[in-house]
């Protein structure tokens, strides 16, 4: 199949996906949203096969960023405006194909609220992005789709890494049977897990671990249960971000594109998993370029890029090359050959970004 009718393709499915997001937002508002998300995850299993041809055809061949590790964008607060500036191709990585798995691990008699809420926002953000910004920003469910082909794999490999963790634990029963409370864990524990884990976006590791990881259950969101065990409560915090990061790393390095992630949490784990567990010029460049795009979503000031719209922005970018001319400031072949940088790249992103705020000011 060439690019131009494979293009055309996703472009229809892009367009069906909007129409069935419309169809299902009133089941998403009620008690139907579990429902509504499996017709969700049925239609992207029916449109598997082009979508993974043109993630394998197209995605690697275009510097292709995907906007991963968050529950929606945002479009209404111009969340697309940063993520748009780097590199050719953009995609959202589906939250909503992933919120049928969470449905399931609500603890029994918790209560749901706040997902379903969060489950509305999302696909109602979807649809604006559907909307708004057609080919420019394509809605992918990247890891259901990636996943489906190696979940026993990931889920070992995230187990293996979480265990890294600890001395004398040889395995999650083993943990388990040696670990309740959180004196325990600092008991296994090895000397660098304090450094390693980041409990949440305003961690502070300056405080003592245990009275970080009490901060850490008062302030979780739903699926942490102050009434369970500190070990299964830590758990769920610590596997989940690192299953997560390598689920975001093997889809990015199988399919060529870097992760842009907004959450220092997300962040702090890709950064750390691919310091200490990978290694290659393709990891190098990820690697950085994540950093970069990281660092881009902090510093960027979203109201001086919103004084246009949306296929104005675009074309002012394209015709900057902003792209292009913060990359020509980094040595990026020293990157891919391990060698690091020795540059500020806060500075010099700051510095292309004032740049790129008074050529869309003057023109």
């Amino acid at each position: 199949m060439n690019s131009s009718l494979l293009m055309d393709k996703i472009i229809l499915i892009q367009k069906e996906y909007k129409e069935l997001l419309i169809s299902l937002l009133p089941k998403l508002k009620s008690g139907f949203a579990a429902e509504a998300l499996d017709e969700i995850n049925i239609f992207w299993l029916r449109n598997m096969n082009i979508v993974r041809l043109y993630l394998e055809a197209i995605v690697p061949y275009k510097d292709s960023y995907v906007f991963t590790a968050a529950t929606f964008l945002d479009y209404e607060d111009n969340e697309h405006l940063p993520f748009l500036l780097l590199g050719e191709n953009h995609l959202l990585d589906d939250p909503l194909s992933r919120y049928s798995e969470l449905c399931g691990k609500i603890p029994e008699g918790r209560d749901a609220d706040f997902l379903y809420e969060q489950i509305k926002t999302t696909a109602e953000d979807n649809i604006k992005i559907l909307e708004n910004l057609h080919s420019s920003l394509l809605i992918i469910p990247l890891r259901l789709l990636a996943q489906s082909k190696a979940d026993d794999i990931l889920f070992q490999n995230s187990e293996r890494l979480f265990l890294r963790l600890f001395n004398e634990i040889d395995s999650i029963d083993d943990y388990f049977n040696k670990c309740d409370s959180i004196d325990d864990i600092i008991k296994f524990a090895r000397d660098d897990t304090e450094k390693i884990v980041m409990f949440s976006e305003t961690d502070n590791k300056a405080l003592p671990f245990k009275e970080r990881f009490h901060h850490s259950i008062a302030d979780a969101e739903f699926m942490i249960d102050p009434a369970k065990s500190d070990a299964l409560n830590f758990f769920n915090m610590v596997f989940g971000n690192i299953h997560q990061a390598i689920s975001i790393l093997v889809c990015c390095l199988e399919y060529g594109c870097i992760p842009y992630v907004r959450y220092p949490v997300s962040f702090h784990y890709l950064n750390t998993i691919s310091n200490s567990v990978l290694e290659g010029s393709q990891v190098n460049i990820l690697q950085f370029k994540m950093s970069v795009a990281f660092l881009l979503y902090k510093l960027c000031d979203k109201s001086q890029l919103s004084t246009i719209d949306s296929n104005d922005f675009l074309l002012k970018k394209q015709s900057y090359g902003f792209n292009n001319k913060l990359f020509k400031r980094f040595d990026l072949q020293r990157i891919a050959d391990g060698n690091g940088y020795d540059i500020s790249i806060a500075d010099e992103i700051d510095e292309e970004l004032e740049c790129f705020y008074k050529y869309i000011s003057n023109e």
